[in-house]
């Protein structure tokens, strides 16, 4: 056995996070008899306590598992209430869909997991009871003091120590997931009357809302097939920037940020023409079928947390989500669920809100095929993530990096027309912003599976580890 940090290398199993304690625990629930899927589920749960402003319980999951060979994706994006208005706030309790989260994660284990639900819980439970403040967490509540202090049932994370390292309970939270472990989709039901009460959502908006799993879409890189989230998932957005973004001498030169960022232009583009919950013409679109204008510029987004998991069946990609840190400002009194603010991103035309419709998702998880190798990366990006993952993406396949090196190497960001921000490392040129490495410009996860062994890579942009076996 052995245990590792930032980087593991095993035989059997590995696993990485945003979190110390969401690894370790998805770890322990591993050696109990689990499966990849279980790990990932596992740490899943845990990082709605120990991240709860980024991946909490009232948010969104996302998740592609590859296994025996095929690859399928698991959707747990919530929809819009009957009442959801025409143009949603950006934040406040009309900013929320019917959070997908739980009914993903159920969804997701209970198609490819091994050990019980409530075991997994159970795991998860031991975990939280132990938990230390991460300082990403700190930092948050910090940032959005204003925003808690005005929310009645968001004062619950101003209970908590400020100091990372100390311990803490957030005692709705773990009541939750007390309930969840016997009926998880008493979400949907009693324990939505909680959410209901504050007005706005109506109960068949939850008893309603059912997760999806559909077949991923995909694109051939070299020696590479990468895989992708279908819509609403911008998941399309990505493979178009990884397949457009021409090669470049060095990975951190001056010509890749050029390259890329004419590469991002037309994937947002047609991100912003064309996604929505319906159907949008991917194959076309990847093909080069339709002619692509530019956008001028990405929505800068935050709020999401990655991880991912292998084992010598299965690789795990998985993403969830509130949106925006602590998402709507809205948390219920019982059970603290933070209600995400999704709606927010509902436009015009084809993204117009309508009732039980979800809206366009930053949200989406990658697997890439590499011969015998499978890997699961991903990123915290939101409207970014076309830019953070066409770069993980060509660090492996077309700069042919090793995992350490393709999830730790300095990155960039697209500002708007030729303006970038980049962390130390690329070259400075016109356009270019230079920021300390590392900075929080994304923070990734890999997990992958080779001939005979496994492995996992955290970010140190994060507070996680990579662990196994």
């Amino acid at each position: 056995m052995g245990v590792g940090f930032c980087m593991f290398l095993g035989r059997r199993f590995a696993i990485a996070s945003e979190s110390y304690l969401a690894s370790r625990a998805g770890f322990e629930a591993y050696k109990l008899g689990g499966n990849a899927v279980d790990a990932a589920v596992c740490a899943s749960i845990v990082l709605t306590y120990t991240l709860p402003h980024l991946g909490g319980v009232g948010g969104d999951l996302l998740a592609l598992v590859h296994r025996g060979g095929s690859v399928d994706a698991v959707l747990g994006l919530g929809w819009a209430p009957r009442r959801v208005p025409e143009r949603p706030p950006a934040r406040d309790l009309q900013s929320a869909v019917v959070p997908g989260y739980v009914a993903g994660l159920y969804e997701l284990h209970k198609r490819y997991g091994a050990l019980e639900w409530g075991r997994v819980v159970d795991v998860a439970l031991d975990a939280m009871a132990q938990a230390t403040m991460h300082p990403s967490l700190v930092s948050a509540i910090e940032k959005n003091e204003a925003l808690l202090r005005g929310d009645p049932g968001g004062r619950v994370y101003l209970e908590l120590p400020r100091r990372p390292g100390a311990p803490y309970r957030i005692e709705p939270l773990l009541r939750l997931w007390e309930r969840l472990r016997d009926d998880p989709l008493s979400f949907y039901d009693e324990v939505a009357e909680d959410i209901v009460a504050l007005g706005h959502f109506e109960p068949e908006d939850f008893k309603l809302y059912r997760p999806e799993v559909r077949r991923p879409i995909s694109v051939k890189l070299g020696d590479a097939v990468v895989y992708e989230a279908p819509p609403p998932s911008l998941g399309f957005a990505v493979l178009l920037a990884a397949k457009l973004a021409k090669p470049a001498a060095s990975p951190f030169s001056y010509e890749r940020i050029k390259n890329t960022v004419a590469a991002l232009k037309k994937a947002h583009w047609a991100r912003d023409r064309y996604l929505h919950d319906g159907n949008v013409p991917v194959d076309d679109l990847l093909s080069g079928k339709i002619e692509l204008g530019e956008a001028l510029r990405p929505a800068p987004t935050p709020g999401t947390t990655y991880l991912a998991a292998a084992d010598g069946g299965q690789v795990v990609s998985v993403i969830q989500s509130l949106y925006y840190p602590f998402g709507a400002g809205v948390t219920t009194a019982k059970y603290a669920i933070t209600l995400n603010n999704r709606a927010s991103d509902f436009t015009d035309g084809l993204n117009k809100a309508a009732p039980h419709k979800r809206p366009a998702h930053t949200l989406s998880a990658t697997v890439v095929e590499r011969g015998e190798e499978v890997y699961a990366l991903g990123a915290s990006a939101g409207h970014y993530r076309p830019a953070i993952y066409a770069q993980l993406i060509h660090n492996l396949v077309v700069y042919k990096m090793a995992p350490r090196d393709a999830v730790w190497a300095p990155r960039f960001i697209w500002l708007g027309g030729d303006e970038v921000q980049a962390e130390e490392g690329y070259e400075q040129e016109p356009g270019v912003h230079l920021v300390k490495y590392p900075s929080r410009l994304g923070v990734a996860a890999l997990a992958y599976k080779g001939l005979d062994h496994v492995g996992a890579v955290a970010d140190i942009r994060g507070d996680g580890i990579a662990i196994g076996i």
